[in-house]
């Protein structure tokens, strides 16, 4: 490859890594993911998800990340038909994914598990839509 190729080349792939890297956190409007594909970014606090409640079109396969964004050690467990998944328990500043085949429409539920947080307000919704 000619060295002006080999440059133009970088260059346009560094572009495509730039732009994709722009792309926000993963949900549309209402935390919903926007393809089967998006992860669906969740950020946890004293004593809450953000967000609470989150929208998918369709069953599919779905890739959860949870960031701690509290001081208190927290996990996401979701569970409902067929599915019971988690995260692994981590601690302020950490990120943590879990990846779940949801095979039917229905609700949801996501809650922390680590102590009463869940009893505290630490839970809420995925709603899946039959598509």
């Amino acid at each position: 490859m000619q060295p002006r190729h080999l440059v133009r080349t970088t260059l346009a792939v560094a572009a495509t890594l730039l732009i994709a890297g722009c792309g926000g956190n993963g949900n549309g409007e209402n935390g919903e993911p926007e393809s089967a594909s998006e992860a669906i970014q969740i950020s946890a606090t004293e004593f809450a998800f953000d967000p609470a409640s989150v929208t998918i079109d369709a069953p599919g396969t779905y890739t959860f990340v949870v960031r701690n964004d509290g001081q208190a050690p927290h996990a996401l467990v979701i569970e409902g038909p067929g599915v019971d998944e988690e995260t692994a328990t981590i601690e302020g500043g950490e990120t943590a994914e879990v990846t779940v085949e949801i095979t039917e429409a229905g609700e949801y539920r996501i809650l922390c598990p680590v102590g009463d947080h869940a009893e505290q307000g630490m839970e809420g919704t995925v709603v899946v839509e039959s598509g």
